[in-house]
């Protein structure tokens, strides 16, 4: 009876982790990119509205979201978060940091489309958001390689949004997965 207990407990623990976090992870992500995120205890973002970038990663994507109150959260799809600063824990460095994305990627609004699906990135893509609390509009999604090109008008908007993740990365290092890892600490030329 015991050895059936643990058996039933162990699959419905397997079920949970493996179908249901990242179900309620994409759920979130999907939610905060089309500007409908609901405080929640970990933080509490004045408002849904700020940038967002999403990263695609073999088996993972990474989206670092900069709300207009300067919390910046990056989530790791299909298991993780770090709030890395709040309004009411403010990190300067990384605030500072997402206000530079955040001008850099205003700057670029005439090339933003509205967007109403969110499908996660595939490996080396990235994708840019504006959420503005009436819609959501993207550029993405991209190759990775083509907007690091000097000539790429999101060329600065890439650079800062990796100085972003690195900051963001550093706050809580053992939590990120070691693809994301491996861009932020990779030589860029």
């Amino acid at each position: 009876m015991l050895l059936a207990g643990l058996a039933i407990a162990s699959i419905a623990f397997t079920v949970h982790v493996w179908w249901r976090v990242p179900q309620l992870a994409a759920a979130r992500r999907r939610a905060v990119l089309a500007g409908q995120a609901k405080p929640r205890a970990s933080f509490r973002p004045a408002a849904p509205t700020g940038i967002a970038v999403d990263w695609g990663f073999p088996a993972r994507a990474a989206t670092l979201v900069v709300f207009d109150d300067d919390t910046v959260v990056l989530y790791f799809y299909p298991r993780a978060a770090i709030v890395a600063s709040t309004a009411d824990r403010p990190v300067q460095e990384i605030v500072s940091a997402g206000k530079d994305l955040r001008t850099e990627l205003q700057r670029l609004e005439h090339l933003f489309s509205v967007a109403t699906d969110f499908p996660l990135p595939r490996p080396g893509e990235v994708t840019f958001y504006l959420m503005d609390g009436s819609r959501t509009r993207a550029i993405g999604p991209r190759v990775l390689q083509e907007v690091a090109a000097p000539n790429d008008p999101l060329n600065i908007a890439e650079q800062r949004a990796t100085r972003l993740l690195t900051l963001v990365c550093g706050t809580v290092p053992f939590a990120v997965p070691e693809p994301v890892l491996l861009l932020v600490t990779q030589e860029r030329s």
